[in-house]
């Protein structure tokens, strides 16, 4: 008996099923006309301000790391304007052959030394002047409006209680010494608004600090009880595009440029 030979079908059942039954097309009959050529295209490039051709783009730049950054590492409490290390030196370097590549036009820091020198490389290599926001400085500084010292009765604090409110809710407000979340949140909208009002349709690179950089993504993202929505890594870039009152989020935590060297 000759063994039944079965032949597969030229075309699957469910493939005939799609080809024979029309698919419709957006731009055929739209119920506004003129139809967008690419309707996606066209829902989406206001909410992320792809047409916008003066929206500000902005590169927030964590800081290179820095003494403090290093104390924590080795258990020793930091300082309250500490510079950069040898490798926070390193890090910021790369910063700036990265951004003196995008073509920035603007460039600005925060008064903190750690952030200024951060954007010096940028400076040097583009030419251009780095202009001092004071509102985008870091919270948990001591002297500041609405600030006390973060390590004010360190010792008598209930630490393992203090972790447990932050990690059901991790705002600022649930962190011992510093600003409210509130009066934080205000000031780096503040200082980002001048940034963006001053810079239209402009690429500004912004060296500022990793709390200030979270918190506004966060508020970007509209998360309300999430100040900390991710890990900002030192000499880190993450892109906002910003045109009046909207912002879209365009890259969080590039570190390709760092590629080689120790990320902290």
């Amino acid at each position: 008996m000759k063994p039944q030979v079965l032949v597969a079908e030229t075309r699957p059942t469910y493939l005939v099923r799609m080809t024979d039954r029309p698919i419709a097309d957006a731009d055929d009959n739209p119920k506004t006309v003129p139809a967008p050529i690419d309707p996606m295209a066209f829902y989406f490039q206001d909410v992320l301000l792809l047409s916008k051709k003066d929206a500000t783009r902005l590169y927030l730049i964590r800081h290179g790391q820095s003494a403090s950054n290093q104390a924590r590492v080795e258990g020793r409490l930091g300082e309250f304007d500490p510079p950069l290390t040898e490798i926070g030196v390193q890090q910021a370097e790369r910063v700036g052959e990265r951004m003196a590549g995008y073509g920035v036009d603007a460039i600005y820091a925060s008064p903190l030394q750690r952030a200024y020198n951060t954007a010096l490389p940028i400076s040097k290599r583009t030419g251009i002047e780095i202009k001092v926001v004071d509102d985008i400085q870091e919270i948990n500084e001591p002297n500041r409006d609405g600030s006390i010292d973060p390590n004010y009765n360190r010792e008598n604090v209930d630490h393992l209680a203090v972790k447990a409110r932050f990690e059901a809710e991790p705002t600022w407000d649930n962190l011992p010494g510093g600003e409210s979340s509130a009066h934080f949140r205000e000031r780096i909208a503040r200082g980002f608004a001048q940034i963006v009002e001053e810079c239209p349709g402009q690429k500004v690179a912004v060296a500022c600090h990793g709390g200030v950089i979270q918190t506004y993504v966060g508020m970007v993202l509209g998360l309300d009880k999430n100040d900390f929505p991710f890990y900002a890594f030192n000499a880190s870039i993450t892109s906002i595009r910003a045109w009046q009152d909207k912002r879209a989020l365009w890259r969080l935590n590039e570190l390709a440029h760092l590629e080689g060297l120790r990320m902290t």
